[in-house]
């Protein structure tokens, strides 16, 4: 049991992490004019979505998952939880959204729908954390 928090823990540090850093590599990633700065750029994009954001997802979910079938814990605090989990999957999905349209959306409203989501997701985080902190025992 530990042993799979860890899991989760490394899991969940290593997906938000990369969704916090996912709007502000696609925003910077949009204002330059330099062709080959901007192919690389999108390629490394791609790559922390695709190799890093996106299994990290999916291993968190899945251990938190588990973790609560194990524990049979089905409390009105983890139905709160797994709403604003939920919203972060969303915004997970619409940097997918913003990593598809980054080749033909003008530059400002691009950078205005990263500030937002960035600061959705920042949000979420912490009402996250705030309820997996103030969780009765």
């Amino acid at each position: 049991m530990p042993l799979l928090k860890l899991l989760h823990f490394m899991a969940l540090i290593c997906w938000c992490g990369a969704l916090l850093y996912l709007p502000a590599m696609i925003a910077t990633g949009s204002r330059s004019n330099d062709g080959l700065f901007y192919r690389d750029h999108a390629y490394l994009t791609r790559m922390v979505f695709n190799l890093l954001a996106t299994p990290a997802a999916l291993l968190a979910i899945g251990s938190g998952t588990v973790l609560f079938l194990r524990e049979s814990i089905f409390a009105p605090w983890l139905i709160i939880k797994l709403t604003t989990v939920a919203g972060m999957v969303l915004c997970h999905a619409l940097c997918g959204v913003l990593i598809l349209r980054i080749d033909r959306v003008a530059e400002p409203a691009l950078r205005r729908d990263c500030v937002l989501i960035g600061l959705l997701l920042t949000s979420l985080i912490g009402a996250t954390l705030w309820l997996v902190l103030a969780k009765p025992f």
